[in-house]
C-alpha cells in the first residue's frame, strides 16, 4: 500500500485496492492509486516555463482571507429533492456571503494565468504565494461551523487554489519553493483537505453526486501539490465510485434527477470527472482503458445533449435549461478530454466556438495547460524542465 502524508515516501506501483473494500465496491482488481518516488505529477501544461515580457509594474489584488463560519444558503433554498428551483433571495443572499472566497479562487488563478501565461514575472507568481499564505495563516476555510453549502463553497476554492499553487510550483525555480511559506501553504492544503474529506466519506448513495467528484478533483489537486499518497488514493476512491454510477445507457442516475437541469448537471460533473481521469492517467492509471465503454458513452451523451437536448428531454420528461452551458468555462473540459483521448463527435466544433476555454475551478487557462505536444512524454511520466530560469 502507498503511504499518505506529508513528508512520507510512496512507494512505487500502483496500489491495489485492499480485498474488503473491494468486497464492499463490488471492484475486482482496479488500481486504485500510484505515487512515484519522486512524487505524483501534472499534465505538462502546468512544467510550462513562463517567457518573460518586457512590462511595467504589476499590481497584485490581495484579498483579506474569510474567517467566518460557513454556513451559507443554497441558491436552491425550498426546491424539492430535485433541487432544481432558483430562489432568487436565496442565490443573492449566497452571492454575498461567499463574495471573499470566490474573489480568494479567481484573484489566484488570475495571477498564474499572469505568470505563466502573460510572463509578468516574479511579483505575479508571489501574488498567488502572498494570498495562499495569509489564507493559511488565518486558517482559512476551516471554520468550526460549516453546513453543506459551506462545503461545497470549500472544495471548489481548495481546487482552484491547489490548481493555482501547482502552477506556479511546476514552472519556477525549485528553490523559490523551499522556505517556511511554502510548508504553511502546503499544510494548509492538506488541512483543508482532510476537511473536504470528512465530509465526502462514506456518504450514502442516494446523496452521492456531482458534489462528491468536485471534492475528488480538489483533493486529487492537493495531493500532486503536497505529495500525499492517502489524498491520491482517496480521489481514486471516490473516481471509481463514481464510475460505478453511469448507467448502461451512459447517464449519471443524480444528475438525471435534476428534472429540467439534468444537462447542466451532467456537463458540470463531467468537469471534475474529466480532470481527475486525465490526472490519473499522467500518472500510469490507465482509467480509460478501465472504464473506457461507460465513462465514454457518458461523454458522448452529455456532448450530444449540448447540441440537441431532445434525448435527454425524453429521458427526464423535461425540457431542458441550457443557459450559461455554451460558454469558455462550462465546455472547458473538452480540451483536456480531446489532447487526452482524441475527440468526441461535435467537441471540436463546440471548442472552435466557444475557446479559448477557460475555468477557474479546472486550473485557469484550460487551453493553454492542455494544448501542448506532447501532452506527456510516451513513457507516462512527465518531467520537469531540466533548466529552471526566476523570473
Amino acid at each position: 500500500m502507498s503511504i499518505g502524508g506529508k513528508g512520507r515516501v510512496c512507494h512505487v506501483g500502483r496500489t491495489l485496492l485492499s480485498m474488503a473494500l473491494m468486497s464492499i465496491m463490488g471492484v475486482t482488481a482496479v488500481h486504485a492509486a500510484q505515487c512515484e518516488t519522486d512524487g505524483l505529477r501534472a499534465p505538462m501544461g502546468y512544467y510550462q516555463i513562463p517567457e518573460a515580457r518586457e512590462g511595467g509594474s504589476y499590481t497584485c489584488d490581495r484579498v483579506e482571507p474569510y474567517r467566518g463560519d460557513m454556513n451559507f444558503t443554497s441558491k436552491y433554498e425550498g426546491s424539492d429533492s430535485a433541487r432544481n428551483e432558483l430562489n432568487e433571495d436565496a442565490y443573492q443572499s449566497y452571492l454575498d456571503a461567499t463574495k471573499a472566497i470566490r474573489s480568494f479562487e479567481k484573484e489566484v488563478i488570475a495571477a498564474a494565468d499572469d505568470y505563466q501565461v502573460d510572463g509578468d514575472g516574479s511579483a505575479a507568481r508571489d501574488c498567488v504565494l502572498e494570498n495562499l499564505d495569509a489564507w493559511a495563516q488565518a486558517d482559512a476555510l476551516l471554520p468550526e461551523e460549516i453546513n453543506h453549502v459551506g462545503e461545497a463553497v470549500r472544495k471548489w476554492a481548495l481546487a482552484s487554489a491547489a490548481n493555482a499553487y501547482l502552477r506556479v510550483k511546476l514552472s519556477s525555480d525549485g528553490a523559490a519553493f523551499k522556505d517556511e511559506r511554502t510548508a504553511r501553504i502546503e499544510n494548509w492544503f492538506d488541512d483543508v483537505a482532510d476537511g473536504v474529506r470528512g465530509y465526502y466519506t462514506d456518504r450514502e448513495p442516494r446523496k452521492v453526486n456531482n458534489h462528491d467528484y468536485w471534492a475528488a478533483w480538489a483533493v486529487m489537486s492537493t495531493s500532486v501539490a503536497t505529495g500525499n499518497c492517502g489524498h491520491w488514493d482517496w480521489s481514486m476512491t471516490k473516481f471509481e465510485e463514481a464510475m460505478r454510477q453511469i448507467t448502461e445507457d451512459g447517464y449519471l442516475p443524480k444528475e438525471l434527477s435534476r428534472e429540467d437541469r439534468a444537462l447542466e448537471y451532467l456537463n458540470y460533473a463531467m468537469q471534475p470527472l474529466t480532470m481527475v481521469a486525465v490526472f490519473a492517467e499522467v500518472n500510469g492509471i490507465p482509467v480509460h482503458e478501465t472504464y473506457g465503454e461507460g465513462f465514454e458513452t457518458l461523454a458522448r451523451n452529455v456532448v450530444a445533449g449540448l447540441d440537441d437536448a431532445s434525448e435527454i428531454e425524453s429521458i427526464t420528461s423535461y425540457s431542458q435549461l441550457t443557459d450559461g452551458l455554451h460558454t469558455p468555462w462550462g465546455l472547458a473540459w473538452m480540451r483536456p478530454w480531446t489532447e487526452t483521448w482524441g475527440e468526441l463527435e461535435g467537441m471540436s466544433e463546440f471548442l472552435a466556438s466557444y475557446g479559448p476555454v477557460k475555468s477557474t475551478r479546472l486550473g485557469g487557462d484550460v487551453e493553454f495547460l492542455y494544448r501542448i505536444d506532447p501532452l506527456w512524454p510516451a513513457d507516462g511520466i512527465p518531467v520537469a524542465p531540466d533548466l529552471r530560469i526566476d523570473h
